[in-house]
């Protein structure tokens, strides 16, 4: 509320300014006048007019009214932004282009504007250069632009109409704006006829007085009437024309051919002329001013008699509705009228209004279901036993075709009036449309039922794929299965998704389904209809209709591999058919090849490890589009292949700390090609840090901007780019001058997926484009990488499948992988045969009786064992690894199987070989330290318990390991690849770091005390034995033929930091 001055009466805060006085002093419509307490608040919401410096209330805006205007001035700002736009923004474009636009701004108590300060600044470039205004004070960027004429002057003069003899002449460019007049028209002094902040000049003919300024427009010359008050508008004109009468002026459209040569020019210099309000970021073009074009088209003039007669012919029976005549009997003409009406009205003449709900929505994907066909069935229902489907809608959503649509739907109730005492909601079920795969569904309620029309609008998310559908426990679904709500899991809301041929809110309700077999029947309407899910090429009620517009070859049409959607019958559309693409093709028909950038890195250009390339559409008359991906590569990659379909003229390498490279130009954008390009070190855009001083950095950018053609200036051709903080610069050749061509660029935009990330571990996902976007990206944390964050480099994260997985080539045979795939796969042969040939002989070695008589010999055989199945079972995942991301393996439950077992099993025989490790080091310490009275039988009992336990210990410990294992498909252009991955809650983590430390911490412990305990006891006994000798000599003699019993541990616990997979993980590397 607003508290009026001097008075205690309040007003609302979208009364303030509303062209209503409502406080007894007017101080709710003066700015200068409103309580400064909460003003910045306050005005937030309203408009600010920037040359008058007024604020308007938001509905004054866009009304048709001027509200900002200027005396005596025809621009607007509050009915045209574009004005307003270029009053508040330093464009880089109309920067000196001689037409003050901006606002002034004080900079170090100086009022500067967009045209002050410009010595720096060449009036004559590609933005100026014949757009048929004098930007140059001189003119000279708008020299020989008229190519019309047979009359024609040298380059440094310009053509005119002599006063003295009114006939065509060249006039020096020295002459130009010296404020002498020189020309007829004084078309040599453009100034006379212009003024600050405006756009449009109508009057440019200039009439000789001394008194004052008189100018006047195209339409006053040669009319037969002076306007000027020494006739210059009509001496230079044609005398007694014969066959025509001139009452419109001269320079009308339709007496182009009567025209002279001085006629013509003058018409044609005193035109009417439009400054291009935004002038966008452009290549080499050559601007042609905007010219107001009279549309000659006859439109047909009705009286107003014949209107009067046509409104009486027609009187609307049928309100809303379209009024029908039906025909009873043809042979008869028997005839009747009958209305056929709106969803929202009914009645003989659609005079009622139906009670309904009114359904905005828009929905969005995740970046793994862009090009997912999805079936959309929106139901409206009541909380009833029936559970009653009042109505439906059903429609199908694919993300790269329909991600900017918002469906507008009407759903109606199915009595009249509706039953108040009902709750009613809206539901939404959301299945794959090509495989019928339930994704989830939503639930929003209508909160307030006594509404007869209740307006609703929502943006909704699509579950992502592999999403786990979360189910409820509720033995109140007799014939079903209890599902929570994918929009609202944390409340549990929840439903009963009936098996086929059961219906009600706890399918208890039998039904005979009327679906076909191959669709999905998910309930029943209030008129006893099944509600059917059809597959993707039937339709229909029942799904009995067969759409045949994809199998016949006539009509198949999608090309490359292509798959073939019909078109949606709930989509106005003239095509009978969509084609979703695959990777590397686009077009309505698939038939288009993506361009294919390869880019090459010099060895001087230091590379990161993630790469944006950002691509920039040049739009005519229009802010250039900028798309955006990402890529990884590694360290041993100086090459790098991209698969682009959208158009592109620009193309910019980002790097680490914002490092860019100008990596193409093309003026003209070429489809389906090959581009190859090596990225030099002299491509590098550098910043204005390195090319100007500091206190030229500190400048404000008003005034920093008209100094930025001097760096291509001053470097030549060794500069190709620059940026600053909000723009990157070109530099380009322009007669025989090199100059800058700035556009915006901002350096920190970030999408973030629509608020719906992918990425794993807290990593940022950003998408290419903010709206309709067709990849995404992750840019991770710290110590995690992959395309998704999937990988962890730190702690105990680090796996066979993050160090070699990505070096793995898919579709590639194992003769052409990479070098260090060959390696890898060497050493692990190598190893797994050391490894099979070490545990069997150890097996058989340790399977001997007298061995197993004593504890420390079967915790040696179960040594060999755990050895022998850490090699056989790391074979096996390094194997299904090589074969997986080759693409060689696809079934996922078999790999999803491996991803829970094998990394599980592998971790448990780890782990146990630890602790028999540590157990053979504890018997042989007590063998000494008991030495005769040393019992082997109670040594194998314990050795036989310790074992069963160890054993229970180490599974239980990571027994939590297998629910956290999953599959996550990564696909971009050039591949698809299946990655195991391990998602931890923070504290889980945690809880494993401390058991992984634990396992690795404690054997090394008992190892360490039990070699320290071994070693001085033996000493010990030989000292006795050996007294010649010192204590101290047989302590050395020990500890050198015992070394490798402190080795061990040491190296156990730094090479095992998790598991021999990850060892030779880092042996690969």
């Amino acid at each position: 509320m607003y508290k009026c001055i001097n008075s205690s009466k309040c007003i609302a805060i979208n009364r303030l300014m509303d062209s209503t006085l409502d406080c007894p002093q007017s101080d709710d419509e003066n700015i200068t006048q409103i309580n400064k307490a909460g003003l910045t608040h306050i005005l937030k919401s309203y408009f600010k007019c920037e040359i008058t410096n007024k604020y308007i209330h938001q509905s004054l805006v866009k009304d048709g009214v001027c509200d900002c205007k200027l005396h005596n001035s025809k621009e607007c700002e509050d009915e045209d932004f574009q004005i307003h736009y270029i009053r508040k923004n330093i464009s880089f474009q109309t920067i000196c282009d001689g037409f003050t636009e901006l606002i002034p701004i004080n900079i170090k108590e100086k009022n500067e504007t967009d045209e002050t300060e410009c010595e720096q600044w060449p009036c004559n470039n590609i933005y100026t250069r014949c757009d048929g205004l004098w930007n140059c004070l001189n003119g000279e960027d708008e020299i020989g632009c008229d190519l019309s004429s047979t009359f024609n002057c040298s380059s440094n003069h310009h053509k005119c109409v002599s006063p003295h003899t009114n006939q065509l002449m060249c006039l020096p460019v020295t002459k130009a704006n010296d404020g002498k007049i020189d020309c007829l028209g004084a078309t040599d002094e453009p100034l006379l006829c212009q003024a600050n902040y405006k756009i449009i000049f109508y009057s440019n003919f200039y009439c000789m007085n001394q008194s004052r300024v008189l100018c006047i427009d195209t339409k006053s010359l040669c009319d037969n009437h002076r306007r000027c008050p020494h006739g210059d508008d009509e001496k230079f004109c044609i005398k007694n024309r014969t066959n025509i009468s001139i009452n419109r002026g001269i320079c009308h459209s339709s007496h182009l051919s009567l025209r002279s040569d001085v006629e013509q020019f003058l018409c044609h210099e005193t035109k009417e002329k439009r400054k291009q309000q935004i002038k966008y970021f452009s290549f080499d073009r050559i601007n042609k001013f905007v010219e107001n074009q009279t549309n000659n088209v006859t439109k047909p003039v009705f009286s107003s008699s014949s209107m009067i007669e046509i409104s009486h012919q027609y009187k609307p029976r049928c309100h809303r509705g379209i009024d029908l005549r039906v025909w009873l009997n043809n042979e008869k003409n028997l005839t009747t009228n009958t209305c056929l009406c709106p969803p929202s009205f009914y009645g003989d003449i659609c005079q009622y209004q139906n009670q309904r709900v009114s359904l905005t929505m828009k929905f969005r994907a995740l970046s793994d279901s862009w090009s997912t066909l999805f079936a959309i069935i929106i139901l409206l229902i009541d909380d009833s036993e029936e559970r009653i489907i009042h109505s439906y809608e059903q429609f199908t959503y694919l993300s790269l075709r329909d991600c900017k649509i918002k469906f507008n739907i009407y759903l109606l109730y199915s009595t009249r009036p509706k039953n108040q005492t009902k709750n009613y909601a809206i539901h939404i079920d959301i299945y794959e449309k090509i495989s019928l795969t339930y994704r989830g569904s939503l639930l929003f309620p209508i909160v307030y039922p006594f509404l007869p029309i209740y307006r609703l609008a929502y943006i909704a998310d699509i579950p992502r794929y592999n999403e786990n559908i979360q189910s409820c426990i509720n033995s109140q679904c007799i014939h079903g299965k209890c599902i929570i709500y994918s929009n609202n899991p944390s409340n549990s809301t929840s439903f009963c998704q009936c098996n086929r041929g059961w219906s009600g809110r706890y399918c208890t309700m039998s039904h005979n389904s009327m679906c076909t077999s191959d669709s999905i029947c998910i309930g029943v309407s209030a008129y006893n209809q099944s509600v059917c899910i059809c597959p993707i090429n039937k339709f229909g009620y029942q799904c009995l209709l067969v759409d045949r517009i994809c199998q016949n070859e006539r009509n198949f049409s999608c090309q490359h591999g292509g798959q073939c959607i019909p078109a949606d019958e709930y989509m106005i559309s003239n095509r009978k058919f969509i084609c979703i693409c695959p990777k590397g093709y686009t077009g309505d028909r698939c038939e288009i090849v993506d361009n294919k950038i390869i880019l090459s890195f010099q060895h001087d250009v230091v590379l990161s490890q993630s790469i944006f390339i950002h691509f920039i559409e040049v739009i005519n008359n229009g802010t250039p589009i900028r798309t955006t991906t990402f890529r990884t590569i590694s360290f041993i990659q100086h090459s790098l292949i991209i698969h682009w379909s959208r158009p592109f003229h620009l193309v910019f390498i980002e790097l680490f700390n914002k490092v860019y490279y100008l990596a193409l130009i093309q003026k003209t954008y070429e489809r389906s090609t090959t581009i190859l390009k090596m990225i030099n070190p002299s491509d590098r855009c550098q910043h204005i840090n390195e090319l100007f001083n500091q206190t030229f950095i500190q400048m404000h950018l008003l005034r920093r901007i008209k100094y930025y053609h001097l760096p291509c200036q001053k470097y030549s051709l060794n500069l190709s780019c620059f940026y600053d903080d909000t723009h990157i610069c070109l530099c380009y050749n322009y007669e025989q001058k090199r100059l800058a061509n700035c556009f915006d660029f901002k350096h920190n935009m970030k999408f973030d997926c629509l608020g719906q990330s992918v990425c794993e571990n807290e990593g940022q996902c950003f998408q290419d484009t903010p709206d309709c976007p067709q990849r995404s990206m992750c840019i991770c944390p710290t110590c995690f990488y992959g395309t998704r964050c999937q990988f962890s480099s730190s702690g105990f994260g680090l796996s066979l499948d993050g160090i070699l997985g990505y070096h793995i080539q898919p579709y590639i045979s194992l003769k052409h992988q990479p070098k260090i795939v060959k390696t890898s796969l060497a050493l692990t042969i190598i190893f797994i045969i050391a490894g099979l040939i070490n545990g069997i002989l150890s097996f058989i070695t340790f399977k001997n009786k007298t061995i197993c008589e004593v504890g420390c010999g079967l915790y040696l055989l179960g040594s060999s064992i755990t050895t022998l199945l850490t090699t056989i079972i790391f074979g096996l995942k390094f194997w299904i690894l090589i074969f997986a991301q080759m693409a060689h393996i696809s079934n996922q439950l078999f790999l999803q199987i491996q991803c829970i077992s094998l990394d599980f099993l592998l971790r448990v025989c780890i782990t146990m070989d630890q602790w028999l490790n540590a157990c053979i080091a504890m018997e042989r310490a007590m063998t000494i330290i008991k030495a005769t009275h040393f019992h082997k039988k109670k040594s194998k009992q314990i050795a036989k318990i310790v074992i069963v336990i160890l054993l229970i210990f180490t599974i239980s410990t990571a027994i939590y390991d297998p629910f956290y294992r999953r599959l996550i498909d990564e696909e971009n252009e050039e591949s698809k690849r299946l990655w195991c991955i391990t998602t931890y809650t923070s504290k889980l983590q945690i809880f494993n770091s401390i058991v992984h430390t634990f396992h690795f911490t404690v054997p090394f412990v008992i190892n360490l005390i039990s070699a320290v305990i071994l070693i001085t006891k033996k000493s010990r006994q030989q000292s006795n034995l050996q007294n010649r000798r010192t204590y101290t000599v047989h302590l050395q003699e020990q500890i050198r033929q015992h070394k490798h019993l402190f080795t061990a541990p040491v190296l156990a616990t730094c090479g095992f930091r998790q598991s021999k997979e990850e060892e030779l993980g880092r042996l690969f590397l």
